[in-house]
């Protein structure tokens, strides 16, 4: 189930006049708070694909032929737990493979994800995760991340990274119209008593987005509403840090 809708984005340019004022946002037409992206179009992309993993079609696919690497066995089979001992499952296919979290999932309900895609009943989506295989800028503009959560007082601490694609009909897509939940399983070495977490999005053009948690209740896990997809990282910091980001 779909929590309320949590979607900072935020841009790199702001930095400097963060570091010493609050930051001036801007609302959009949706109503989440943005900041304009400062970097240079001729640099590099601030995201890198894994490169590892294409996408999968089931046997439902509607038809369109998709270059695959990774057996359909390995579909849906890294589910989370939550404190409670509750499996969770995710309601879309892929390749859930990263071995730094205690299991991915995304936990929008499958009709809810399709019309997030603005997708038919029949589209095939696949959502792939991986342990982060990034680049320098996709790393820079985590540290930005990090930068921009110092200034508003938020010492956030660095965990697991992933790389989180989503593909319809075989076709890459960055970003949605509205957002779907993902649930990520906190690593037992990166809990920590008294701290909340959240994830720092960087998509492709170096786009940095807080994303809060919407499961502060539950410290075994972290989970976040998305309208776009690319690297994750996963952060933590003394509970209430990101009150202002909510």
């Amino acid at each position: 189930m779909v929590s309320k809708k949590v979607l900072k984005n935020i841009g790199v340019f702001a930095m400097a006049v963060m570091l010493a004022a609050a930051p001036v946002l801007a609302v959009s037409a949706n109503g989440s708070q943005q900041m304009q992206q400062g970097r240079i179009a001729t640099e590099d992309p601030g995201t890198e694909d894994p490169g590892t993993v294409d996408p999968v079609v089931s046997s439902s696919s509607v038809g369109q032929t998709v270059k695959t690497t990774v057996n359909t066995a390995t579909l849906r089979k890294n589910p989370i737990y939550s404190a409670a001992g509750d499996k969770l499952v995710s309601s879309i296919d892929g390749a859930f493979v990263a071995k730094s979290v205690n299991g991915v999932i995304v936990a929008t309900l499958k009709a809810d994800v399709l019309a997030a895609f603005g997708a038919g009943e029949n589209a095939t989506i696949v959502v792939d995760v991986a342990d982060s295989n990034h680049g320098p800028a996709a790393e820079r503009s985590i540290n930005d991340g990090l930068a921009i959560l110092a200034a508003n007082q938020v010492e956030a601490v660095k965990g697991p990274v992933l790389d989180i694609n989503a593909y319809l009909n075989g076709q890459k897509v960055t970003d949605i119209a509205t957002p779907i939940n993902i649930m990520v399983g906190i690593p037992e070495s990166f809990r920590q008593a008294g701290y909340e977490y959240a994830a720092i999005l960087v998509q492709e053009g170096g786009r940095v987005s807080i994303l809060t948690d919407e499961a502060s209740f539950d410290t075994t896990l972290i989970s976040v509403n998305t309208t776009g997809f690319g690297v994750f990282a996963i952060v933590k910091a003394p509970a209430g840090s990101f009150d202002s980001y909510k």
